[in-house]
Parts: C-alpha cells; sequence; structure tokens
C-alpha cells in the first residue's frame, strides 16, 4: 500500500508528461497554442514531483525492511527517513528549475549557495544541530530504545531523535532533551551495545581474618541465588581491593536490562548479607588500626563458628548454650563438589544438614517419572531434620549445584543430649509441628498415623514419634 499510489500516480503523469511533450498529438492539438506551453510545464513539474515521491517511497520501504531485519524491537529512524525525503525532493526542485522552468542552473546555484550561506550564519547552532543528528542517523551509535548514558552522568532511554535534540526519558519518567551536536561532540556509552545485557557491579568489604575461598563461596552463591541473575555471562567474584580496613570483593553479573538491575542487584545484596550473617561473617567499616603494642600474630581464621550456626537454625531454637555447645563438638563439616548428591529419595535417614555455603538443587520423583526440580537450598537452608527426628526416609532428593559446605548432624550426636534434656523433645515437636502444619506429605504416614495426627494433633504425634525413635518413654 506505501507504494500503490506513487507509482499510480507516477504511471498516471508519466502519460500525461508524454502527450504534452508530443506537440503532434491530438489532445494537444485540441488545446489553444498558449495553452499548450502552460500544459507542457505542468506536466512537466507534476511528472518530477511524482518521480520524487515515488524515489521516496522506495528508499522508505527499504529503510523500514533493513530495520525489520535487525531485529522487532527496533523502531522506525523518522529522522533518517525525513532526511531521505528532503533530499530527493531537492534534486527534483533543480531538476524543475532546469529543464521545466528552464533557469540557468549556474545561476540557481550561484543564488542558492549564497542565501544558504547567509541563512548558515544565522541559524549556525540549529545547523550543527541538524547535521549532528544525521551523523547519528547513519553511524547507528544508538537506536530508539537504546539506554545511553550521557556525559553528565545521565542515563536515560532514547525515545526520539528529532532534527535538532534527542529525547531521553530517566528511569524516574523525567524526560531530558540533548541537543544532537552535544551528543556527536562528547563521549556517551551506550548500555545495550553491543548486547541488551547489562553488567552490575557491587562491592562488599570484609575482614582480613575471613577466609578468601569461603567469603567468594558465599558471595558466588548470593548472585546465583538471585532471581533474575543472567546465567551467561556467568557471574564472577573478584577481589578488587586490599588495605588497612580489609578486602574489598566486587560481584559482577548480568541482568536482562538497564530497568531491571536495579530490583536484581538489591535482591543480590540482599542475600549477600543474609548469607554472610548466617556464616557468622559481617562486613566491616573503613577502619585504621593503631598498634601502640606490639601486634599479636595475624592469621585467617579457617574454621566455622559451628554453635553460632546452630544457634540461628530454627530447629536448634529449643537447645540451650550448653546443649549446643555439646552439639557443636560432634557435629561434621562436610564439603562437597557440584552434582554430588546430598541425599537420595526413599533411602532410609538419621540425620539433619545445615547449608553453610553453596547451592543445592531439590527434586522429587512423581508417579515413577523423572526427577523433577521442586525447589533450591541456599545458605542458612535446613533439610533432612524429619529424619533426624523419626527415622522416616528421604522425603526428596537433594543434590548440590555449586561447591557447597554443609554441616550435618547424626542421631547418635543428638541422641545423649534428648536423653540429659527431655523437655526438648516437647519444644522440638511443637516447632516441627508449626513448620509442617500445611505439609503433612513430607512424612511417610500409614493410614493410622493419619488418623493420630486428626484425633491428637501433629505436635502430640510428632513428640510420641521422637520419643520412640530415640528409645524414650511417650509423657
Amino acid at each position: 500500500m506505501r507504494l500503490a499510489l506513487p507509482v499510480i500516480a507516477f504511471a498516471f503523469v508519466s502519460l500525461l508528461y508524454w502527450l504534452a511533450g508530443n506537440d503532434a498529438s491530438e489532445a494537444m492539438q485540441t488545446l489553444p497554442p498558449a495553452m499548450r506551453d502552460y500544459a507542457a510545464m505542468v506536466s512537466g513539474i507534476a511528472f518530477w514531483l511524482c518521480a520524487a515521491w515515488l524515489a521516496s517511497a522506495l528508499l522508505t520501504t527499504a529503510i523500514l525492511g533493513r530495520v525489520r531485519r535487525q531485529g522487532p524491537q527496533n523502531k522506525l529512524p523518522k529522522l533518517l527517513i525525513d532526511v531521505v525525503a528532503i533530499v530527493v525532493y531537492a534534486v527534483a526542485g533543480v531538476v524543475i528549475l532546469s529543464r521545466v522552468l528552464h533557469f540557468p542552473l549556474g545561476g540557481v546555484l550561484a543564488t542558492s549557495g549564497v542565501l544558504a550561506a547567509v541563512i548558515g550564519l544565522a541559524v549556525q547552532k540549529t545547523i550543527s544541530d541538524i547535521m549532528a543528528g544525521i551523523a547519528l542517523n547513519f553511524e547507528q551509535g544508538f537506536k530508539l530504545g537504546d539506554w545511553i548514558e550521557i556525559g553528565s552522568g545521565t542515563v536515560g532511554e532514547v525515545s526520539e531523535i528529532t532534527w535538532r535534540s534527542t529525547r531521553l526519558i530517566t528511569i524516574d519518567g523525567r524526560m531530558i532533551v540533548v541537543p544532537n551536536s552535544m551528543l556527536v561532540g562528547n563521549q556517551f556509552s551506550n548500555l545495550n551495545a553491543p548486547h541488551r545485557s547489562f553488567r552490575i557491579r557491587k562491592t562488599i568489604r570484609l575482614d582480613h581474618g575471613v577466609p578468601t575461598e569461603r567469603a567468594m563461596a558465599i558471595l558466588q552463591t548470593a548472585m546465583s541465588a538471585a532471581e533474575g541473575v543472567l546465567t551467561a555471562p556467568s557471574p564472577v567474584v573478584l577481589i578488587e581491593e586490599l588495605d588497612d580496613s580489609g578486602v574489598l570483593y566486587g560481584l559482577h553479573f548480568w541482568v536482562s536490562d538497564y530497568p531491571a538491575s536495579f530490583a536484581i542487584a538489591t535482591e543480590v545484596m540482599a542475600k549477600a548479607l543474609k548469607f554472610l550473617d548466617l556464616a557468622g561473617i559481617a562486613p566491616v567499616n573503613d577502619k585504621l588500626e593503631i598498634a601502640l603494642r606490639k601486634a599479636g600474630e595475624r592469621r585467617i581464621e579457617r574454621g566455622v563458628d559451628i554453635a553460632v550456626l546452630m544457634r540461628r537454625t530454627p530447629v536448634f531454637a529449643a537447645f540451650g548454650e550448653e546443649s549446643l555447645a555439646l552439639l557443636a563438638k560432634s557435629a561434621e563439616l562436610r564439603e562437597l563438589s557440584p552434582d554430588v548428591v546430598v541425599v537420595h529419595e526413599g533411602d532410609a535417614g538419621e540425620s539433619l544438614f545445615i547449608v553453610v555455603a553453596g547451592l543445592l538443587r531439590v527434586s522429587k520423583r512423581f508417579d515413577g517419572m523423572e526427577d523433577r526440580a521442586v525447589g533450591q537450598l541456599a545458605p542458612g537452608d535446613v533439610f533432612g531434620e524429619m529424619s533426624l527426628l523419626t527415622g522416616t526416609a528421604r522425603s526428596t532428593t537433594v543434590t548440590t549445584t555449586t561447591p557447597a559446605m554443609l554441616l550435618e548432624i547424626s542421631k547418635e550426636h543428638l541422641e545423649p543430649i534428648l536423653t540429659n534434656h527431655p523437655s526438648v523433645i516437647a519444644e522440638l515437636s511443637q516447632l516441627q509441628a508449626d513448620r509442617m502444619a500445611t505439609n503433612e506429605s513430607i512424612l511417610a504416614l500409614w493410614p493410622d498415623e493419619r488418623q493420630d495426627i486428626v484425633r491428637m494433633g501433629m505436635a502430640a504425634f510428632l513428640r510420641r514419634k521422637i520419643a520412640r525413635f530415640f528409645g524414650r518413654a511417650e509423657g
């Protein structure tokens, strides 16, 4: 449809132009002699204007076809189309003046040159902006929809490129109008080129005493656990600075586009702080240590404060400090590589695990089909507690997806504490009942056991089951 009207108009006017140029034709013979020259002039002007219309339509179609081939996200380059139309019609105007109206071409060009010089001096800045806009369109340094950062530090989405300026919409919805000559004359950064994905860098400073490999594993886990962080390119943790205050770690990760970066970066840093806190590590502020006496030996503490980890785990909220300290001595730390199956669905189990570092995949088999992912475990999460407390079979399969550190506590570690502190059983059963109020399926229950839950309640049922498993009398 874009080309239909110009083609029809050009064909019709071409016929009139041919008839007007043929003095021997019957149509020209019917006109008075005074009208023949006028008809030839009008048909000539119409012919060249329709030719310019058709040429402009063809070039516009070619430009739009190229834009569509580059991708559906590219928008109409209006300024480039306007420039093409002006050039085509300017050429048509010169041809009309020289060939139809018979003005001397040299005189026309000389007159237009003088006029252009006068106008150029008067509107030099405007012309500079216009030429810069044309250059921006041809160079394709950015396109509509790209997010760019200009020299002043302002970041905005390119919403329109006009003859004189480029309009940006900032992340908070404000419009900024930037003269095109300023963009061409100064450096700007295209945040969406050569790829749409956008890299974010966040930093966090930790004490020298935190083991480097442990800190990097925790921060790597925080990025991998945050929703919206791209897996390709992979997020990476770098040590960026060492000074008196501590070690500055840089978290580098990619998101799909600039507008998404704020929420995703917030989630990454929130998870980083959470995972560090669960590991008993806190960020440090800028500081300067001045020793007025001989400083003691400084070394990296590679141990993990197991008591702190357990104290922050809800399963052990019922334990006193003495019980926690006793349990911490017998608990076992396990460091695992990726793709290691920690527990397998259906296997017997008598231990629980606390995730110290890393990510783990939780999967379950449904109706004889292959395992299907049903969740993810991150630092601070606990799994296997029902197997520890009641001896039930594992309800899911848990596999490491990254290098991981787990704290394992087994029945033989917990049994002496429950023997000396039988009241803990009641507190543990109530705590687990609250956590499982809407998820009884985690237990391998027989029909009569489900009836017992209905009759006596989840807490009492668990208390009896835990007591039996640890060989304690019910009470």
